[in-house]
């Protein structure tokens, strides 16, 4: 008898708890509608929640530190898409060997290495003579 007394009341208590209750997600992530909704959310203390805001490109995180009188850490990142165009790395392979890579890596000629290694000795001399406490220029 006792039981039906209380189980009307315990399913409206249900329901109604049900439409305050957040749900916990299995992924992590969870959708708000907007970052005061996210800001709102509660989190247990030394916990870290990430939202995606449905209607803005936008991923939030809120930390709480171990102490409930912690304030809350908040952050805000925003997500862009960037697109890969699809290579094959036949394609890529034939376009090396044709010199056709739009990318392709630009390599030093024998001419410019003996030039960085003249200048790079004239200034190792130079720092040589300083150390003597000489210069060329003297």
């Amino acid at each position: 008898m006792a039981y039906g007394y209380y189980y009307p009341y315990q399913a409206m208590q249900g329901n109604q708890y049900q439409n305050t209750q957040y749900q916990n997600n299995q992924n992590g992530i969870i959708t708000v509608r907007s970052i005061d909704e996210a800001r709102m959310y509660p989190v247990a203390p030394g916990n870290s929640i990430t939202f995606r805001d449905e209607n803005a490109p936008y991923i939030y995180t809120k930390t709480m530190g171990f102490s409930q009188l912690d304030r809350p850490i908040f952050e805000k990142y925003r997500l862009m898409k960037e697109e890969d165009a699809p290579v094959t790395s036949q394609e890529t392979h034939s376009q090396l060997l044709n010199g056709q890579a739009k990318d392709s890596i630009p390599y030093a000629l024998k001419s410019d290495i003996e030039a960085l290694t003249a200048s790079y000795e004239a200034l190792k001399k130079e720092v040589e003579l300083l150390k003597e406490g000489k210069h060329e220029s003297e």
